[in-house]
């Protein structure tokens, strides 16, 4: 069985925190697991054929965590660029449940969205500020792909 099942090329900035020197991320990585233990095989600053890292996503950016220090502290602030081995696929988005049930009502299949139409159409429903704006965005998902076939 293979390592990891994916390969995703990142770039970044060096950032020293608390004695550490950490991988920014240029873009947020989004559908990836957060604090999921995976190899880097970073090509810039230096070359280092397997790093063990930790990936980090927050609100608005995504840090690699070094799991042994590998890079020396001097080097923040400078670029870096390698592959990540992702040892899954991006993971499917979750379906809150009362989108699932409003959609399975009215037949749409939630199953056949592809992953960046499920993110993009379960954005706009978590931006919804109150419950009757929830249920209004809800109902115009539902109206807008019950056509669909």
């Amino acid at each position: 069985m293979p390592r990891h099942t994916g390969e995703l090329a990142v770039h970044g900035h060096l950032r020293q925190h608390e004695g550490k020197t950490l991988l920014v991320v240029n873009g947020r990585l989004s559908g990836r697991d957060t604090f999921l233990s995976t190899t880097l095989r970073l090509e810039q600053p230096v070359r280092v054929r397997k790093v063990a890292v930790r990936i980090l996503t927050f609100d608005d950016v995504t840090v690699l965590s070094p799991l042994d220090p590998v890079l020396p502290q001097e080097r923040a602030g400078e670029e870096w660029s390698g592959t990540l081995l992702i040892p899954h696929g991006a993971r499917p988005p979750v379906i809150p449940e009362d989108l699932a049930q409003a959609a399975a009502e009215a037949g749409v299949d939630t199953g056949s969205w592809s992953p960046a139409e499920a993110r993009h159409l379960l954005t706009f429903l978590s931006e919804a500020g109150s419950a009757s704006v929830r249920a209004e965005r809800i109902g115009m998902i539902v109206k807008a792909l019950g056509g669909r076939s």
